[in-house]
């Protein structure tokens, strides 16, 4: 197995369809990915949505401990040497897989692959999002990991609210990334999504200012949502 797409779901039955047909319908060998859904005790037609893709996918049950758990227990289930993460409100382009993996599988050397992304915004219209001068507009979707150097770091942190961040800092200076300069997913940010509480994001900030205090000139330079 080369790659395990994790998909962390929580009461997403009006967009989990989209983001589940999107990781199975890659450009890549149906032998080579496998597909977990870790479903966060939803309440509302999500598990039934999932039945419905019997054969197709695995599903992970636990009791309702918040998406970066589940994104855990998704990457310590995994088969596969590479890992990316995928929301349940997202989806990938076709290619993702194969550009990433391909990346990852022609130089051992590097430690992650990340790419651009398309938004859409506010007022409906879509627009590509660079990473490639800064890494920190990356969102948590756009990266695919070794699965040895993941699970050294122990994974996620779990206490804090932008793990994906946090990962960042505290790999910067020995992890190498590789940017593929293509966008190969979408966000698209349902109207109840944390990140548009701007209370909430500045809390998050906060956690890694105190976490990372040397580092807080690359804090600066996380996306703000």
């Amino acid at each position: 197995m080369k790659v395990s797409i994790i998909i962390p779901v929580y009461n997403a039955q009006d967009t989990i369809k989209k983001a589940i047909d999107s990781a199975l319908n890659q450009d890549f060998p149906k032998k080579d990915f496998e597909v977990i859904v870790v479903n966060d005790d939803s309440t509302d037609k999500t598990l039934e949505i999932l039945k419905t893709y019997k054969g197709q996918i695995k599903v992970i049950n636990q009791k309702n401990q918040g998406a970066v758990k589940a994104a855990n227990k998704g990457f310590k289930r995994a088969k596969g040497k590479y890992l990316i993460k995928l929301d349940a409100d997202d989806c990938f382009e076709h290619s993702i897989l194969k550009e990433m993996a391909d990346v990852l599988e022609r130089k051992p050397k590097i430690d992650f692959a990340y790419c651009d992304y398309f938004e859409r915004t506010k007022k409906g219209k879509i627009k590509t999002i660079s990473t490639k001068v800064n890494i920190f507009k990356i969102l948590a979707g756009g990266i695919m990991f070794r699965k040895d150097k993941l699970a050294k770091e122990g994974f996620y942190r779990e206490d804090i609210k932008f793990p994906e961040y946090d990962l960042l800092l505290k790999t910067q200076k020995r992890w190498r990334g590789y940017h593929i300069a293509k966008p190969l997913f979408s966000y698209i940010r349902p109207s109840q999504s944390l990140s548009r509480n701007k209370q909430w994001v500045k809390d998050a900030l906060t956690e890694l200012r105190k976490l990372h205090s040397k580092k807080i000139k690359e804090i600066k330079k996380i996306r703000r949502y």
